[in-house]
């Protein structure tokens, strides 16, 4: 009897989404590659504690969790590869993947998790992460009770984490570029009606960052600078999902870049879903606009961008790719 040859997968990513997609892919006996970039291991990389992932309830440091996903991706049989995917590119009986490496791999199915990266404003930020300052509010609050906070942004994002920060913060304070927030009417009522949780700074611009943690910031205020004592810093100023190398492909993105999907997030998500309706089911609901392409985590979610639903959504990726593969 002729021995079946076992189906390969490539995994875009190696975030929380893509090494849980690694870890059942590897289970069902797929051959998986993993390519991971010169950053493997994604935002949680540049993360402290993690105190809100399921299964540690003392917390664990953000690289130690990534590093334990990686090994349990590899104890599956996972193979990493640390090169960049610059072209995804659909071929006979299956997908080719063009590297910065000078290589093209072969897949039967590919499921993409590369993430998202949040907006820098370039003050010299980046050095204060895990100390004092956080793109997630939601992640990150409880580690600043009785602190005097600010948030910069001035959108739904923004007011979300700046009222998360209530809860916790002994002062909440946003610094918003304008004169006006881009949020949602419905959201700025929730700043604006209650003055005495969240104060408000109009026409204000973060300059810089002093000390040794965050300890200072310097503000631009109608062309002069004002110096303020702070004790954490927040930015809601939006992400940028790692989908540049899928413009112009067969993928379809959103406005923002995001992968599109059945999950319906946006319209064009509803849209799909309703195209896959099958028996009144959704069929393969992460798989993208190029069938046999799956997509999970952060380059997808705009909305909750948690670690754990990354995860989830990784599981979920895998397990349609398996089943359309199977099928």
């Amino acid at each position: 009897m002729e021995k079946t040859l076992r189906k390969k997968i490539a995994i875009v990513g190696t975030g929380p989404a893509g090494y849980a997609a690694a870890v059942y892919t590897g289970r069902a006996e797929l051959l998986t590659t993993v390519f991971g970039g010169p950053e493997p291991g994604g935002q949680l990389m540049k993360t402290t504690e993690v105190d809100n992932f399921p299964g540690f309830s003392q917390g664990i440091v953000g690289p130690q969790l990534m590093d334990e996903m990686r090994k349990q991706a590899v104890r599956f049989g996972a193979e990493l590869v640390f090169e960049t995917v610059l072209k995804l590119k659909e071929e006979s009986g299956g997908f080719g993947l063009e590297t910065d490496g000078g290589k093209t791999y072969q897949a039967d199915a590919v499921i993409l998790a590369m993430g998202a990266r949040s907006k820098m404003l370039g003050i010299g930020e980046e050095k204060y992460f895990g100390k004092g300052f956080s793109t997630c509010a939601v992640c990150d609050a409880a580690f600043y009770r009785d602190r005097e906070v600010y948030v910069v942004g001035g959108g739904d994002a923004a007011i979300e984490d700046a009222m998360a920060l209530t809860k916790f913060a002994s002062k909440v304070t946003m610094l918003v570029r304008g004169e006006a927030f881009r949020a949602s009417k419905i959201m700025q009522r929730r700043v604006l009606d209650n003055p005495d949780r969240v104060k408000v700074l109009w026409n204000t611009n973060l300059k810089e960052i002093r000390g040794e943690r965050v300890q200072e910031l310097v503000l631009g205020v109608g062309g002069k600078e004002r110096v303020v004592r702070a004790e954490g810093l927040f930015f809601a100023i939006g992400h940028t999902p790692a989908t540049e190398f899928l413009v112009g492909s067969e993928i379809k993105l959103d406005q923002k870049g995001y992968i599109v999907t059945g999950l319906g997030y946006s319209e064009a998500g509803l849209l799909m879903a309703k195209n896959r309706l099958s028996e009144g089911i959704v069929e393969f609901p992460t798989m993208t606009s190029l069938e046999g392409v799956f997509a999970g985590g952060d380059a997808v979610d705009f909305r909750y961008r948690q670690a754990a639903t990354a995860s989830g959504m990784g599981v979920m990726a895998a397990l349609d790719a398996e089943k359309w593969l199977e099928r």
